[in-house]
């Protein structure tokens, strides 16, 4: 974390005094701030506020944010599989603009990491295959490439499903079950 927060100390758009950064699960008030940076990062397909609503009700703990004093820098969202916590989705992962480059999405990681339950097998997620940033992000992060879809989401929507073994011998039988 100290990495990071060098980063963040000398970036120009950072101011001097405020170089903490503080990763924790989201809190109810909270939401219309996430809601508002989804719409910011992502132009197409974004999730509505009420969905963020919903996601704190169902997954509170995997509903990570990155504050940086009153500043909303990211956001990290999982969610159980059909097999519950032993395999958890990123549904989504957004940094914002101008915290880009700054090690935050690498921080929302290795916080889910560090907190996700004992019974957790595996991580797995999607992600556009001209999204070089993510990719980039999530095989540095020990992620690899499961499987490609070209229609994933609908037809001309591809992703690339990335998977994380938490365990040095992944159980035969679930090992390509996602989620």
């Amino acid at each position: 974390m100290k990495g990071l927060i060098d980063k963040m100390h000398n970036h120009p758009s950072v101011a001097k005094t405020t170089s903490i950064i503080e990763i924790r699960p989201a809190q109810l008030a909270e939401l219309a701030a996430v809601a508002a940076l989804e719409e910011q990062v992502f132009a197409t397909a974004v999730y509505p506020d009420f969905f963020f609503r919903q996601a704190y009700d169902l997954w509170p703990d995997f509903l990570l944010l990155a504050w940086q004093g009153e500043q909303l820098l990211g956001y990290l969202l999982a969610a159980p599989g059909q097999q519950g916590v032993a395999s958890l989705g990123i549904l989504s992962l957004a940094v914002s603009e101008q915290s880009r480059g700054l090690g935050v999405g690498q921080a929302l990681l290795q916080y889910l990491l560090l907190h996700c339950p004992a019974q957790t097998h595996q991580l797995w997620l999607t992600v556009a295959p001209d999204n070089l940033a993510a990719l980039h992000l999530y095989k540095k992060s020990g992620f690899i490439e499961q499987n490609y879809s070209e229609d994933y989401y609908g037809k001309g929507e591809p992703r690339w499903l990335l998977v994380k073994h938490l365990l040095a011998e992944p159980d035969d039988k679930n090992e390509h079950k996602i989620p």
